[in-house]
């Protein structure tokens, strides 16, 4: 299957080339090289460093630059858990490449990675007599934490939450328009329901905030990242 690898531009460029250059025993076809958005510090160095290794790739690879939020960490994961999953359904595999990253990117890529189950390297730089980088050791793969899906069930609520329901009756009737409000059938899937919430509220895919008489329920960015991929 090929492969996409997605690669995270700091200020290294040779490291980053080097690292690239180090997956070569992988059938990389693309290059995704991830950007900071514009209005963040350092980013106009970074993205001179993405366009020259943009133009020095693209006789080998398909090259493509992106932005991802990197101030805030949850939002980049659900960026990169988008990006990956729109290259799985164009029929690539996904490698995540953090040698030359910023910390929060590196974060938010191992986030995404565990939550989609990709593979994630880094390098390890190697420095000479002067204490001055001189490229990279080696490249190692970092072993991704198992996350606990939900299952097809606990899915549908959290599909069906989306943006976020006003109450729990509410989301009764979302997933059973049919249902009469009054019914004892009612009362057994409000009941079904909120057994399920709160599995998905200790595991950290929904909170619930109280508004007056009811309680908001609403997808954390966990829950949303969690969503995005198994779409």
């Amino acid at each position: 299957m090929p492969v996409t690898q997605i690669t995270f531009i700091g200020h290294t460029r040779e490291r980053i080339i080097e690292s690239i250059r180090a997956l070569r025993e992988l059938p990389v076809t693309r290059i995704i090289l991830a950007v900071g958005k514009p209005d963040t510090s350092g980013e106009r160095k970074a993205r001179r460093v993405a366009r020259e290794i943009a133009d020095e790739l693209k006789t080998i690879f398909d090259v493509e630059i992106v932005e991802i939020d990197k101030k805030n960490i949850m939002n980049a994961v659900l960026e990169l858990v988008e990006v990956a999953e729109r290259e799985r359904e164009n029929g690539n595999e996904v490698v995540f490449n953090v040698s030359g990253s910023l910390r929060t990117f590196a974060i938010a890529a191992y986030i995404a990675a565990s939550i989609t189950n990709s593979r994630v390297f880094s390098s390890i730089p190697k420095y000479g007599e002067n204490d001055e980088e001189e490229g990279i050791e080696e490249i190692v793969e970092l072993p991704i934490l198992p996350v606990s899906f939900p299952g097809k069930e606990q899915m549908e609520i959290l599909k069906a939450i989306g943006d976020g329901v006003s109450s729990l009756d509410e989301l009764v009737i979302k997933l059973n328009p049919e249902i009469d409000r009054g019914s004892r059938e009612f009362q057994s899937e409000r009941s079904r329901l909120s057994h399920h919430l709160s599995k998905l509220e200790r595991a950290g895919f929904v909170k619930r905030e109280k508004h007056g008489r009811n309680v908001k329920i609403m997808l954390t960015e966990l829950g949303k990242a969690i969503t995005a991929a198994l779409n």
